[in-house]
Parts: structure tokens; sequence; C-alpha cells
């Protein structure tokens, strides 16, 4: 089941669209859901919406999962970036400060979310995912292809969460994998799971979101 809205955000002076995903059972039971955040939501649906025409489809996934006798019991709440200004969007705090106080304040007090939130990036958009994960409301994240600044000893990283990173060798000749090793000299406990042959789009960022979801789930 899928709802959406959107929201007004003063600070990067558009509205964000929000879509959000509700298991299907949300209706016909009183519990509170696990949540992944999905950043670049305008890419999990529909290619049509999808600003480089290849979408993840999350629906398709959901059952591939459903397949292999997996329930995918979480809410998902994709966020909409704008492609025109994306990258300094994400370089910056005001997207992750937004999505702090005012979009899950805002989800909290219309869907039943539990305590177990973690967020869903591609490429630059890990720039906000590091920041979410800053906050104690985020208890993990997972990073496909992710492409960061080499030094980041200026982001603290709390060692009592979830990291997932996922990259295909030879992304962008190799700067994904560096970013993927850089992380790791921060988080020894992070999880890396690679592509020999994958490159650097949307086309590959969906063949990985099964993967993340089979994490994730039970």
């Amino acid at each position: 089941m899928l709802e959406g809205f959107k929201i007004n955000c003063y600070p990067l002076n558009r509205t964000i669209r929000v879509s959000v995903h509700l298991p299907k059972d949300y209706n016909s039971t009183n519990r509170f859901y696990p949540v992944l955040y999905f950043l670049d939501g305008q890419n999990l649906y529909s290619d049509q919406d999808s600003y480089r025409g290849v979408a993840l489809d999350l629906e398709s996934t959901i059952m591939q999962l459903s397949d292999v006798g997996k329930d995918a019991i979480f809410i998902g709440i994709a966020a909409a970036s704008n492609p025109q200004m994306r990258e300094s969007e994400y370089k910056n705090t005001i997207l992750a400060d937004f999505i702090l106080k005012s979009i899950h304040p805002y989800l909290s007090s219309r869907y039943r979310l539990n305590s177990f939130l973690y967020v869903v990036a591609c490429s630059t958009a890990a720039y906000t995912a590091l920041r979410l994960i800053q906050s104690e409301a985020f208890k993990g994240m997972y990073l496909i292809s992710p492409l960061l600044p080499t030094t980041m000893e200026e982001h603290p990283f709390p060692n009592n969460k979830l990291y997932y990173i996922y990259y295909g060798e030879n992304e962008l000749n190799k700067k994904v994998k560096q970013t993927a090793l850089d992380l790791k000299k921060y988080l020894p406990e992070v999880q890396i799971i690679f592509d020999q042959n994958e490159i650097h789009n949307e086309s590959y960022w969906k063949k990985m979101l099964l993967p993340v979801l089979n994490d994730f789930v039970l």
C-alpha cells in the first residue's frame, strides 16, 4: 500500500515529495513497524518518475523477498531529491536536519513507526546518510555506491549502529571502492559487499536493493 504527500521545506526553498510504503498487514494490526528512509525517493517506484529513467522498483523487490519466504514488514519512506540541486543539497546539513526535525516528527504522528530507523542512500546521498546516522534516532545505514570526501575525520561514527556498504569493484575508476575502504578505517565493523564488474548507475543500484532488503527484513 502506497501513500504520498508533499511538505514545504523553507530552508531549501522547495517542496519535498514523500512516498510512504505500508506493509500489507498495516490496517489489520496495531503493531508499530521499523522504518527504512530512502533518499532520492523519486527513484524508488516508477521509471517515469526517476530522473534518469530507471527506478529501483521497491515493490518488485518486496515480491522477490516474498517468493523466498521473507516478510517485508517495514514502513518505507521515500523523500524525493531535486535533480538540479541534488549534490549541493546532499553535501550540506539542511536536508538531514529537516528530516529529523520536520519530516520524521510529522510521520511519527501519522503512522505507527517504531524506534528502529535506518537510511538507504546511493552515491552522493551518502553525505546526508552520514549526518542522519549521527543522530540518536537512526540505528543504521545502507550505502549503495557511496561517494564521499577523501577525509572523514569531521564525521563522528557511533560504533553501536549497523553499517552496510554495497559497491562495484570498478565504479568510477575505483573511486567508490576507495570510499568504502576509507569508511572501513573509521568503522571496523562495517559490512562491505562488492561486485566485481558493476558500474555507477541506477541499473546497478536496482540490483543491490534486493540484498539491502534481504539483510534488513526477517
